[in-house]
């Protein structure tokens, strides 16, 4: 059985018990009522009977025979020696509900019959009633609880499917999250590992395809140069500068790509303005509010994104080099603005990507900078300011400041 199908049935099993425990409970405390009613008008009866008979000479009689005319259907038989000397009223009925008392009266045995129909359609009326609406109650119970499962367990429906498509590589759009903060919190951790998880094989492709478009070059300008130097086709002198040049690309080369494969996982509440004050040099104009902004960051990482934006700055533009950050009620800007030529328009879209034709080199530190924002839940985007070239980092805000 499904567990939509346990949750609604679980749910129409409780409805059904605490309705009939309810009826139950009900029934037994009316009846009790009924009892001590019928109790009391059999004393009241009893007493009534008493105070109407009278010894004669001749034996007991009734002096006051308008004690029938009461709303009471009863009667009563006076015995002596196992024999009634007196009968009075209605004498029970076979089929009929009947209540009966002895009792003792001037020597005489006393027995006082009440009929108690009234009281047991009474009982069967409210039982009746009772019983009734339990079962539309139970069945719109049975509804609500189809409803609320389906609610409950459609999150885990698209969890499962979700997790069947990343099991084949097939990378799902984020879930929604519900508003019940049990099931929100496992849809917001798969919605991080689908992103992890893309993240670290769109590390591994490029660093793969990168690694072996962007080394080839260097490679073969070492290979030349060492062929060259053994045939003894170049000079030392004339060799050695063009094997430093394809030394160092290989090595920043390596550092990058090296760089985009380490991303680390581990979030921690980070504030912005102590970390941008700590490390921004002093030639670097910042434009920082005075109140706290925190994030959720990896502090090496997002160092490591802040110095590629500002060395972009410093080589590509020109000075002064500003740094901003504006806080919204739910995303933080930080920006790096230069005040060079800034970039051609159609280029603007496409920072970021590694080893583009027009970059001046390998473009890998912008590429970091552009996979930090994304795995941070973010976004980076460059504009040309007039003058000048800013980039623009957009993180969440984070506010559970006590839980740091």
């Amino acid at each position: 059985m499904s567990l939509r199908r346990r949750l609604a049935l679980a749910f129409l099993l409780l409805a059904a018990s605490l309705g009939s425990l309810e009826a139950v409970l009900g029934y037994w405390s009316f009846r009790n009522l009924v009892e001590r009613d019928i109790q009391g008008d059999l004393v009241e009866v009893t007493e009534r009977v008493k105070r109407s008979l009278a010894l004669t000479p001749s034996g007991p009689r009734l002096a006051q025979g308008e004690i029938f005319g009461v709303h009471y259907v009863f009667g009563f038989r006076l015995l002596e020696g196992g024999e009634a000397v007196l009968e009075g009223g209605f004498q029970p009925r076979e089929g009929e509900a009947w209540r009966t008392v002895t009792t003792t009266w001037q020597g005489y045995t006393l027995e006082v019959s009440l009929r108690v129909e009234e009281y047991r359609r009474a009982l069967a009326a409210y039982l009746q009633a009772a019983l009734l609406p339990l079962a539309p109650l139970v069945g719109l119970a049975g509804l609500l609880g189809l409803y609320l499962a389906a609610r409950l367990t459609r999150p885990l429906a698209l969890l499962g499917q979700a997790l069947d498509h990343l099991s084949r590589l097939r990378f799902p759009k984020p879930l929604p999250e519900p508003p019940e903060p049990e099931l929100a919190r496992p849809v917001r951790a798969f919605n991080r590992v689908v992103r992890a998880v893309r993240m670290a094989l769109e590390r591994e492709r490029a660093f793969t395809r990168h690694a072996s478009h962007e080394l080839r070059t260097p490679l073969a300008v070492l290979q030349a140069q060492v062929e060259a130097l053994k045939g003894g086709y170049l000079p030392p002198e004339k060799a050695l500068p063009e094997m430093e040049r394809a030394l160092s690309r290989v090595r920043a080369t390596l550092a990058g790509l090296l760089d985009l494969a380490r991303m680390q996982e581990d979030l921690n509440p980070l504030e912005l303005g102590d970390f941008l004050r700590a490390r921004l040099p002093q030639e670097v104009v910042a434009k920082l509010p005075g109140e706290e902004v925190w994030v959720l960051a990896h502090e090496g990482l997002l160092e490591r994104a802040l110095e590629n934006l500002l060395e972009n700055a410093r080589v590509h533009g020109e000075p002064p080099v500003e740094v901003g950050l504006e806080a919204g009620e739910k995303e933080v800007r930080l920006w790096v603005r230069d005040h060079g030529p800034g970039v051609p328009d159609p280029l603007l879209s496409r920072l970021g990507e590694p080893f583009l034709p027009q970059a001046k080199g390998t473009g890998l530190g912008l590429a970091l900078v552009r996979l930090v924002a994304a795995w941070l839940g973010g976004r980076v985007a460059w504009e040309n300011a007039a003058p000048g070239l800013r980039a623009v980092l957009t993180l969440p805000r984070w506010r559970d400041v006590d839980a740091a």
